[in-house]
C-alpha cells in the first residue's frame, strides 16, 4: 500500500516556515495541524501558528522555546530531533509546492478515514437504518470538502464590490434590450408580479387540500420552467409513476382530456395534439424519480446524478409530496421529523444553488370552519416549515366545496409567506381534467372589477 504521508515533506515546509518569518503568512493560513502526519510535526506546526496569530516571532528557537516549556510535548520531539528539523536544508521558492503535495496527502488521509467509517455505518445494523446510514455516510462525505474547498466567509467589502458588479452588469443588459435572468418564474404572469422570482436557494412550499391540483399546479410550473425557461428540474415524485406523471404532461402541453389520454381512446385531433405533446416533452430538461417515500439521501443523490447528465446544470427541485418521505430519523415524533424533512430540503437548495418546490398536505380540520381558504397553521406538522420556507403558497378552489361556486374554473393561489415578495392572492384559471393552471384573460378582470391579481 503507498504511503499517505511524506516525513521529507513535512519537514521541508516547517523548516521554510521557521527560517522565512516574512512571507510566510499566507502559507501558514493555509494548513491546519491535521495536515501534517507526524505527531511532532503537528506540535511544530502549532506553535509556529499560534506565534503567528499572536503577531509575534516563529523562528526555530522561539519554536523550540515554546515546546520545551512543555513537557508532554517534549517527549514527542525531543531536543535532539528540533536540532535535526531546523538544521534540514529547504528552499524557500520551493514551499507552493511542497504545501500542494502536503494537503494531497492529507486529503487522501482524510478519504481513508471516512471509508473506514463508512464502513463502520454500514456493519452497524443497529444504531442505523439503511436510511439514516446513507444520511451518515453523505454527511461524512461533504465533510471532505471542508479542508479544499474556499472559504464561506467574506469581508462585507468584497460582498460589496460583487453585487454593485453585477447590479450594474444587468443593468447594462437591460438598457440593452438583453434579457436578464436572476432566479426563476413560475410562468404565471400575476403569481410572479406577486413574488418577483424565486430565487436559486429557495425553499417553496405549495399547500392544498386533496383534490385542489397541487401536484398539476407544481407540474405546470416544472413544465414552463423546462419548456419556456430552457432550465434543468428534477421531479421527486413519491405519490405518482412516472407514467401518471407523462400522461398529465401529455394531457397539459397537447390540451387532451387527461381521461382520453389515460384511456387512449381519442380522435384524429387528440392524437395530433399527444404527437406534439411529445415533440416539446422529448426536447425537456426535465428528470423524473418515481421511487416511493423518497429522503433527502435520494434528492441528493438523484440531484448528483442530474448534474453530471448535464454538464453541472440544475435549476430546480420539485417534491411531491413533504409529509410521505422518509425522515433522516425515525423518532415517532412527527412534527420533528417533519421539521429535520424541510430544514434537509432547505439546505439542499442553499448546497446545490436550485430552488426545491415541495408540496404538503394541509390539516383536515380547516373543513370544519366556514372560511375554508387555507392559512399558515393548516400546513400539517407545520412548526419548522414555516420557518424554513421562504415562500409559502395555498391553493384554494371554492367549487371543491360550492357545487354552485361562481368561482368554477378558476383557482385562488394564496400567498401566505415571501421572504422577499409580497403576500396576497392571485387568481388562476383551471381545467383540471386537462391538468391545467392558466393565467385567466384580461376580461375576467375586468369584469371583476380587479386589476390583476389581488
Amino acid at each position: 500500500m503507498i504511503e499517505l504521508h511524506s516525513i521529507p515533506v513535512e519537514q521541508a515546509v516547517l523548516c521554510s516556515l521557521m527560517d522565512h518569518e516574512q512571507g510566510s503568512g499566507d502559507y501558514i493560513e493555509q494548513l491546519s495541524e491535521s495536515d501534517f502526519y507526524a505527531t511532532r510535526h503537528q506540535i511544530v506546526f502549532h506553535h509556529i501558528k499560534s506565534q503567528f496569530n499572536k503577531g509575534e516571532a516563529h523562528d526555530a528557537v522561539v519554536i523550540w522555546e515554546c515546546i520545551r516549556r512543555n513537557a508532554m510535548e517534549l517527549q514527542q520531539c525531543t531536543e535532539e530531533y528540533f536540532t535535526e528539523l531546523s538544521s534540514t536544508i529547504a528552499h524557500f521558492g520551493l514551499l507552493n509546492t511542497h504545501i500542494k503535495k502536503l494537503k494531497d496527502l492529507s486529503t487522501r488521509r482524510r478519504i481513508h478515514d471516512v471509508s473506514k467509517h463508512i464502513a463502520t455505518v454500514a456493519s452497524d445494523t443497529l444504531s442505523y437504518t439503511s436510511e439514516t446510514a446513507i444520511e451518515k455516510a453523505q454527511a461524512l462525505v461533504s465533510g471532505l470538502d471542508g479542508g479544499v474547498t474556499e472559504s464561506d466567509t467574506h469581508s462585507v467589502s468584497d460582498i460589496a464590490n460583487d453585487v454593485l458588479k453585477d447590479i450594474l452588469d444587468r443593468h447594462q443588459k437591460i438598457h440593452e434590450g438583453i434579457e436578464v435572468k436572476v432566479g426563476v418564474k413560475t410562468g404565471f404572469i400575476e403569481l410572479d408580479n406577486k413574488l418577483d422570482r424565486i430565487d436559486r436557494t429557495d425553499l417553496v412550499i405549495v399547500g392544498a387540500r386533496p383534490s385542489m391540483g397541487k401536484t398539476t399546479f407544481a407540474q405546470n410550473i416544472m413544465l414552463d420552467l423546462a419548456v419556456n425557461q430552457g432550465e434543468v428540474v428534477l421531479f421527486m415524485s413519491g405519490e405518482m409513476s412516472k407514467e401518471q406523471i407523462m400522461e398529465r404532461m401529455i394531457s397539459g402541453l397537447g390540451q387532451i382530456p387527461l381521461k382520453q389520454v389515460r384511456s387512449a381512446r381519442f380522435d384524429a385531433e387528440g392524437a395530433a395534439g399527444i404527437q406534439q405533446a411529445i415533440q416539446v416533452i422529448q426536447n425537456c430538461p426535465i428528470f423524473i424519480n418515481d421511487k416511493a417515500s423518497p429522503s433527502l439521501a435520494d434528492i441528493r443523490r438523484e440531484a448528483r446524478k442530474v448534474k453530471q447528465k448535464t454538464g453541472g446544470r440544475l435549476n430546480a427541485i420539485v417534491v411531491d409530496y413533504l409529509q410521505i418521505m422518509t425522515p433522516p430519523e425515525k423518532s415517532g415524533n412527527k412534527v420533528h421529523e417533519i421539521g429535520d424533512i424541510s430544514w434537509g430540503l432547505k439546505k439542499i437548495a442553499k448546497d446545490f444553488g436550485c430552488p426545491v418546490i415541495a408540496l404538503s398536505q394541509l390539516n383536515r380540520s380547516l373543513e370544519q370552519r366556514p372560511n375554508k381558504r387555507p392559512v399558515m397553521s393548516d400546513i400539517r406538522e407545520s412548526g419548522a416549515i414555516e420557518q424554513d420556507a421562504d415562500i409559502i403558497m395555498f391553493i384554494y378552489r371554492d367549487e371543491v366545496y360550492n357545487k354552485e361556486s361562481k368561482e368554477a374554473g378558476t383557482a385562488e393561489i394564496i400567498i401566505g409567506k415571501a421572504r422577499n415578495g409580497s403576500t396576497g392572492t392571485v387568481r388562476l384559471a383551471t381545467n383540471l381534467s386537462q391538468a391545467t393552471f392558466c393565467d385567466l384573460s384580461p376580461e375576467y378582470y375586468a369584469e371583476q372589477g380587479l386589476g390583476g391579481g389581488v
